[in-house]
């Protein structure tokens, strides 16, 4: 059942992960600016935000296989009529649709998993991460090849739209647990007003500016302000995935020693550590090897952040994975947006010092949160139920 959970969320960060590598050759194929270019970014997540918030609280009251299997379906409509769409506005329209379509798929998907086996959530949820940041790397890596085949942009869309295709097939085929009913229904104002959930949406809002507000330039950055290659742009994002998804293996073995409240301060401060080097130092080469380095740093942060977050209400697991996801398409509506404009004013590489402002001021929270009394969980209890 986790591998179902596991592969929709490889398949929605892959879909997001299309669009940064892409977008040198979109700017250039759909004749638009920095700023319009954003806004595909500001619209994937206002879908998300009407998506994830209301898929996931539906997966604790609707028939899940007929509302996951339908997301699936309409995911890859979407993504196959991008393909074909030739002007701007309508492949805007289309990134709007199809994250409200796809964007549940992460988070219903998460909603099973903690349902049906609570007790390995840290590890669980680590897992669940680690394969959406693989689909993030897998994104570049297929926009490359097909680069190098001598191929538009448009068919990263099209052999995704294939992939979503296979899931929705794998969704019917699989028996889905029925979402049980929880003792006391907690209402999403209730949730909101829960000190420890309010303060992870917040800082869940935030990292968004840390990891797709630094991510969906990159390519774009390497390309323009430093002379790369098209090709050499769109794989560079590999090596910061390749951070992330090192950064989140070394959870799991991590909480067997380590508390959350000290991970997520040291993961932040290595984070802090490597964009302020990648800003200040010259040199495509060392900039690309400290996109590991910052990767490695930002990755353990969501899933902290996420399980520190949804241990409040488990048996309104899906309810509450929405509100934190709203956080997630709030961020991914301003953040994206803001450092384009940025970029459009004063170049990518000051628009930069930015993200870096946003690792700080995290930083500064974890601080705050290690600090206060009773504000987390044992050392024990976390490995323990990690160990599952």
């Amino acid at each position: 059942m986790p591998g179902l959970a596991f592969a929709t969320n490889f398949l929605w960060v892959m879909v997001i992960g299309l669009l940064g590598p892409s977008l040198p050759a979109i700017v250039e194929d759909l004749g638009i600016s920095y700023a319009q270019a954003g806004l595909f970014f500001t619209l994937l997540s206002l879908g998300s935000l009407f998506g994830s918030s209301l898929g996931a609280a539906a997966s604790d009251r609707l028939p899940r296989k007929a509302l996951y299997a339908g997301c699936a379906l309409c995911l890859a409509a979407g993504l196959a009529l991008v393909g074909f769409m030739p002007v701007y506005a309508l492949v805007a329209l289309l990134v709007f649709l199809l994250s409200v379509a796809g964007s549940p798929l992460g988070s219903i998907g998460q909603s099973v998993m903690l349902g049906a086996d609570p007790g390995r959530r840290e590890r669980n949820l680590s897992l669940f991460t680690t394969f959406g940041a693989l689909g993030s790397l897998l994104a570049p890596i297929l926009v490359s090849a097909n680069f190098t085949a001598g191929l538009a942009w448009r068919w990263g869309f099209l052999e995704t739209a294939l992939i979503a295709l296979a899931l929705a097939v794998a969704i019917l085929a699989v028996r889905l647990p029925t979402a049980a009913a929880p003792k006391v229904r907690t209402s999403a104002l209730a949730m909101l007003a829960n000190r420890r959930v309010l303060t992870t949406g917040v800082m869940i809002f935030f990292s968004v500016a840390t990891d797709l507000g630094f991510v969906y330039w990159l390519s774009e950055y390497f390309k323009t302000e430093l002379g790369v290659s098209l090709r050499l742009a769109s794989s560079v994002t590999g090596l910061y995935l390749l951070g992330i998804i090192s950064g989140r293996l070394l959870i799991s073995v991590a909480l067997k020693r380590l508390r959350p409240e000290t991970l997520l301060p040291a993961s932040l401060a290595l984070a802090l550590a490597g964009i302020l080097a990648f800003i200040l130092v010259p040199g495509p080469g060392a900039k690309a090897a400290l996109c590991a380095v910052y990767g490695l740093g930002v990755g353990p942060v969501f899933p902290l952040l996420m399980s520190r977050g949804t241990r409040e209400f488990p048996e309104q697991s899906g309810a509450v994975s929405g509100i934190l996801y709203a956080g997630i398409a709030l961020g991914g509506m301003l953040f994206p947006l803001l450092v384009g404009t940025l970029a459009q004013s004063v170049g990518i590489a000051r628009s930069y010092w930015f993200c870096a402002a946003a690792v700080a001021g995290l930083l500064a929270g974890a601080m705050v949160m290690r600090a206060r009394p009773g504000s987390g969980h044992r050392a024990s209890d976390v490995s323990g139920n990690g160990a599952g």
